[in-house]
């Protein structure tokens, strides 16, 4: 009875507990109780310093003005032309993360076919701990495919080192040759230390780079494939007895994602602390294919990246030449002669550029006649180098210029000329070299220094430990002459002294 009475007396004091906790929680609400009043009082996160940075493309003239992003360097490229919408800091190093695969899968791709059996050996348990992997074992055996799938989609660092390994014989092998095609696309920022993107302070590219590494690898229809691909299942292997699921890890292309953008084509993650979120993004919309690029980036690469294609793909359009309103510019007389008598209908009918919807300022073209009878013309808006194409001149065109008197030193001169005027564009809006920026600066002479004795072979440690040591004799040899010769100095003037007295 008395054990009861007990838990009855238990019971009434739960009760008035919490009845007193209700009375007290609306008084004491969370943010999430009261989101309406939490919303109109709470002040939008500060945006970092990088949200201010410049953009180069908007000093454009008459150029749409691109939006602020909070990615410290990011570009918006015409995938087509090459032709670049939106610049921010693009020749500004950063570490890439994983969108290092890029280039990895697509040599990879070219060079071994989808059924090719590869065995991974132990170099696939030669990454950190705790990246991003599908639990690869030494001695498992994948597809070719299952290996491009794993890493694209599911960004899988020990299958990138494993198929690098596989390819080039050794892993520094296979990541020469990533280097090599790099150079060949024209990239003179980006150097790769491993084939999977897992931050190392020699590990670098730039947005510019990384748009034109990606533009490349979009040309193959296999990538293009793979990008888009929701999900891929992996099946069993001869070491694992179940299947494995790949998710895409790039949002925008999944239409169940509250992040999905319309026209997504794919594209690849990045991420490391070091170098924070990076993201490459494909979308096509009204003709137009555009890359995106992001590096450097907080948790905004989404919405930076949608901003980016929204002022792309609202401010452009593509337009084949032939129907734009294009003149020679006022130096061009030879441009000037073929566009009266017709001779460029054919290039400019087969060339398209990505404008302004609402053109400001003129567009204008400059022709000059190359080594080889090739005619080249480069497509202008303002000062502002847009693309260019290049054909054979025909007899007509041939016949044109000899008319016209144009020599051989003054196509040289025009062509002078012409790479002088896009240099100054390129440096005011895009500019193709920061290094030499930089240089400039006593800053920037130190960082060109290190970069170049990093470049070079392994003895670099020894000669220059070699060179230290003997810098070092030298200067201790050096103090004790002068040590000796003033002390030698010294006896001569108190023998005189002496002999004197």
């Amino acid at each position: 009875m008395e054990k009861k009475k007990k838990n009855l007396w238990k019971t009434l004091l739960l009760c008035a507990v919490l009845s007193v906790s209700s009375c007290v929680t609306p008084v004491m609400a969370t943010p999430a109780d009261n989101t309406e009043n939490t919303a109109s009082t709470l002040e939008e996160p500060a945006k970092p310093e990088s949200y201010e940075w410049e953009i180069q493309s908007n000093k454009i003239p008459g150029w749409p003005q691109g939006p602020k992003v909070v990615a410290e360097t990011a570009i918006l490229m015409d995938i087509d032309s090459g032709s670049i919408l939106y610049a921010k800091g693009i020749d500004e190093k950063r570490a890439p993360a994983s969108t290092t695969k890029i280039m990895t899968a697509m040599l990879a791709i070219e060079q071994v076919p989808f059924d090719t059996q590869i065995t991974f050996t132990d170099e696939v348990n030669n990454i950190e701990a705790d990246s991003t992997h599908i639990g690869i074992k030494p001695g498992e055996t994948l597809t070719m495919k299952d290996s491009a799938y794993a890493i694209l989609l599911a960004s899988a660092n020990e299958v990138s080192s494993g198929v690098a390994k596989y390819i080039g014989g050794t892993v520094q092998a296979f990541v020469d040759s990533m280097n090599q095609r790099a150079k060949d696309l024209g990239c003179e920022n980006t150097h790769f230390v491993n084939a999977n993107g897992l931050y190392h302070e020699d590990h670098y590219t730039t947005a510019r780079d990384l748009a034109v590494i990606s533009c490349a690898a979009f040309q193959n229809e296999t990538f293009r494939e793979i990008i888009k691909t929701p999900y891929y299942i992996v099946p069993e292997t001869n070491i694992t007895k179940e299947t494995r699921w790949l998710n895409n890890h790039h949002k925008m292309v999944l239409p169940d994602s509250s992040e999905y953008y319309e026209g997504c084509l794919g594209g690849k993650t990045g991420y490391t602390v070091k170098a924070g979120n990076t993201l490459v993004t494909y979308a096509e919309r009204n003709g137009m294919r555009l890359v995106c690029v992001v590096l450097a980036d907080m948790n905004e690469h989404y919405n930076d990246t949608r901003a980016l294609f929204d002022y792309g793909f609202n401010n452009f359009q593509k337009l084949n030449i032939d129907s734009a309103d294009l003149r020679a510019a006022k130096k061009d007389i030879l441009g000037a002669k073929l566009l009266e008598q017709g001779a460029l209908g054919s290039v400019f009918q087969e060339t398209s550029l990505v404008l302004p919807k609402e053109p400001k300022e003129a567009l204008t073209f400059q022709s000059s006649l190359e080594e080889g009878h090739n005619l080249l013309i480069t497509y202008c808006y303002s000062d502002t180098v847009l693309g260019s194409s290049s054909i054979q001149a025909t007899d007509e065109i041939l016949a044109v210029a000899k008319e016209l008197g144009i020599q051989k030193e003054e196509r040289k001169e025009g062509s002078i000329a012409l790479q002088q005027e896009k240099s100054e564009t390129e440096t005011n809006v895009v500019p193709n070299n920061s290094t030499s920026q930089k240089a400039q600066s006593p800053k920037g002479f130190v960082e060109e220094l290190v970069h170049n004795f990093r470049e070079l072979p392994n003895w670099k440690y020894p000669a220059l430990i070699f060179i230290v040591a003997a810098l070092i004799f030298y200067i201790i040899t050096l103090t004790l002459r002068i040590k000796r010769s003033r002390k030698r100095r010294k006896n001569r003037k108190n023998r005189k002294k002496g002999v004197s007295s």
